[in-house]
């Protein structure tokens, strides 16, 4: 079998030009006597341009230090931070307990009556998306809301689907933790 005649009107533009016969130009080669001619070695120098081509030093940034051309970052609220490992704990518990690998009482000091209500039903309910796996939390962000009340959000897993969580925390008036889980919608 042989392949087709291909006449291309317009090369594309890596290709050199074609002549009035139709085949490409002669090729600019240095021609042995050995054999077929071999094409001159081309380097090509720096592209001008701000990016010099390497990748950035991830291990530079595991390690803390900022790379040149990041924004500096300023220093992390220490309450909202203290807000998102409570609020990753107490999801991470809910997920547990909807997923029938911990008893609900174990959250009863993290979360109102209300919600712990509602996750102890959901342990027991047929929950969409269960038998792809368990819940794994993926992702928690607080940010500050109205009232004084701090807004969670973020995202867990079921085997290969991802799902959106959101929460409420409020502050609690007795001693203990200084956050409860006040709402808590699973998607």
């Amino acid at each position: 079998m042989t392949a087709p005649d291909v006449r291309l009107d317009h090369p594309p533009a890596s290709e050199p030009a074609l002549d009035d016969g139709g085949s490409a130009s002669p090729c600019p080669c240095v021609s042995t006597a050995a054999g077929p001619c071999i094409s001159p070695l081309r380097v090509s120098g720096r592209r001008p341009g701000p990016h010099s081509g390497r990748s950035p030093d991830r291990a530079a940034s595991r390690r803390g230090s900022e790379p040149d051309h990041a924004a500096p970052r300023s220093d992390p609220d220490p309450e909202l931070t203290a807000a998102r490992v409570i609020a990753d704990r107490l999801l991470r518990g809910a997920f547990e307990v909807i997923d029938r690998r911990r008893a609900p009482a174990s959250l009863r000091a993290g979360v109102s009556p209300a919600v712990l209500g509602m996750i102890a039903s959901l342990s027991t309910a047929e929950v969409p998306g269960r038998a792809a796996g368990v819940a794994v939390l993926r992702t928690v962000h607080v940010r500050r809301g109205a009232r004084g009340h701090l807004e969670v959000f973020g995202s867990y897993s079921r085997g290969e689907r991802r799902f959106a969580v959101a929460a409420q925390l409020s502050h609690r008036t007795p001693a203990g933790s200084p956050w409860i889980v006040t709402s808590l919608r699973l998607s």
